[in-house]
């Protein structure tokens, strides 16, 4: 072998112990240099969509998280997958439910006053919101003729006193009871000893008759200067239709004036 051919292949051998790998290999030696560990590379390998993301960066950039990952859901990657799933689903159900709700309640409040739904957005004509007024007056007038007519309890109370009343108490006394009830109203005068008497003698005719209403009122409050103390008024359904003035005169010659003489007056008057 000649010197030239020993030199030819000493020069060939010292340069496959150099490079030992593909020339293009060769310039990513830094990047073999740096590969990560064995626990890095069970790290998940990121699609080629994401690779030319220009959000991902190679070295020490930063990697951002998509807002929208299509991957399985296991490992990191579903993790962040479900989580973000997690969060639309959620944020999707408070507003169906808050829609929902106020939708319902829209709904109902309009059926009770016009008994149809209005236009979805909300709006009305000028036309349209008169029409809503007139009707939802003419509702709550119905409603406060019906709440005024109607009939009261079947059940009759049970009174069996006398009760001194002022001018609220007398108008509830005889407008506030059944229809059929009786009240009966003494005029009394607090100086005078035949008002003291007959009011005494009543109170034994009130325990006798309990479903008769028997209040007394003022003569000053009452204001009746054509009827003079004591003196009985007898209402039914909120109108008088009886008055026994000089009371005391009326009871039968030989007998005293006595609940049971006050009683009897009062069914001589068709009052009991």
């Amino acid at each position: 072998m000649s010197s030239a051919q020993d030199e030819f292949n000493l020069l060939v051998q010292s340069n496959r112990e150099k490079y030992s790998t593909h020339p293009e290999d060769r310039d990513n030696d830094s990047d073999h240099d740096s590969n990560p560990s064995e626990d890095e590379q069970d790290h998940p390998q990121f699609s080629d969509s994401e690779d030319h993301d220009p959000t991902m960066r190679t070295g020490s950039s930063t990697y951002h998280v998509p807002n929208i990952v299509f991957d399985a859901n296991t490992g990191p990657k579903g993790v962040i997958a479900d989580a973000q799933a997690f969060e639309r689903a959620r944020a999707s159900s408070f507003r169906k439910a808050l829609h929902h709700n106020d939708h319902a309640k829209y709904v109902t409040d309009d059926s009770h006053l016009l008994h149809h739904t209005p236009p979805p957005d909300g709006s009305l004509s000028d036309e349209d919101e008169e029409h809503f007024l007139r009707q939802w007056r003419e509702e709550r007038i119905q409603e406060l003729r019906n709440r005024s007519f109607r009939r009261p309890s079947p059940r009759r109370r049970m009174y069996g006193s006398v009760d001194t009343v002022d001018a609220v108490g007398y108008l509830d006394a005889i407008e506030k009871v059944t229809s059929d009830t009786v009240v009966v109203v003494c005029i009394y005068n607090p100086e005078s000893k035949t008002s003291a008497l007959v009011e005494d003698c009543m109170e034994g005719v009130a325990r006798r008759n309990p479903t008769v209403r028997f209040v007394k009122l003022h003569h000053e409050i009452a204001e009746m200067d054509h009827i003079r103390a004591p003196a009985l008024l007898a209402y039914r359904g909120g109108d008088v239709f009886e008055t026994i003035v000089e009371i005391v005169r009326q009871i039968p010659k030989g007998r005293d004036c006595t609940s049971h003489t006050l009683e009897d007056l009062l069914k001589l008057y068709r009052v009991l």
